[in-house]
């Protein structure tokens, strides 16, 4: 059972796909209720690029909005608790010490008994978290069976699941960029100076920092560099003329 789930999660071709995949294998293994969350590109600052949150559940939808509606949810619990620490916790050992008003909102719905699974760092630069509930109305003794059954299996399709996500175009940025701006950035980003760009593409140094400052306006950034950075994680710089003659 557990093979069949990591061939169709590693087959899966979308978000969608991989979502169907996982809870079908949540619910198989146990948990009815399972939410992932995970945010990539953490050491991008935040100032140049922040990607929204992947959501991936099937909780019930009142639960979700309801939780929306909660203030400072990155300083929520177990938010704070996936984000320094590696392995597993259930809701009851966490409260104890990291308050949770979103799983408190949860438990108002009958689903206050949850499993948190962290994948802090198991992708390069990310975080995220799994949470799962046996069912609404279970409580902690129904949740830790459940979990001494199935935890490894679970654990195990997370890790790849979350890898999965990792590789998933998640959004697609709006190309701002000319392709002149495009390109004199991309020289850029090869270590050219300005006077060498310039007799690269054979236009005059000044027409070269007007590009340079035109893309950085349009990229919102104060920096050259910065906006070679940005460029880059918004896929951009993608240019083969400059991979042909480079």
């Amino acid at each position: 059972m557990l093979a069949g789930f990591i061939e169709e999660l590693l087959a899966a071709g979308t978000l969608s796909d991989i979502r169907a995949v996982f809870m079908a294998a949540a619910a198989q293994f146990g948990f009815e209720n399972t939410f992932y969350t995970a945010r990539f590109m953490l050491t991008v600052p935040s100032s140049l690029l922040r990607e929204p949150p992947v959501i991936l559940s099937n909780a019930p939808v009142a639960v979700l909005e309801e939780v929306r509606q909660l203030r400072d949810l990155e300083k929520d619990g177990w938010v704070r608790w996936v984000m320094e620490h590696d392995g597993d916790i259930s809701s009851a050992e966490l409260q104890e010490q990291w308050p949770s008003p979103s799983l408190q909102v949860a438990a108002k719905h009958g689903l206050g008994a949850v499993h948190i699974l962290s994948l802090r760092e198991r992708v390069l630069h990310s975080a995220g978290a799994v949470l799962l509930n046996p069912h609404a109305g279970a409580d902690d003794k129904v949740l830790a069976q459940r979990w001494r059954q199935s935890g490894r299996d679970i654990r195990v399709l997370s890790w790849i699941m979350h890898m999965r996500v990792a590789t998933m175009p998640r959004k697609q940025f709006m190309t701002t960029l000319t392709p002149r701006q495009r390109e004199v950035l991309g020289w850029r980003s090869a270590g050219k100076t300005v006077d060498e760009i310039a007799i690269i593409l054979g236009i005059t140094p000044a027409t070269v920092e007007k590009h340079l400052r035109l893309a950085r306006e349009s990229l919102g950034v104060e920096t050259t560099p910065q906006a070679v950075l940005k460029a880059h994680v918004t896929h951009q710089l993608h240019n083969p003329e400059i991979a042909l003659r480079g």
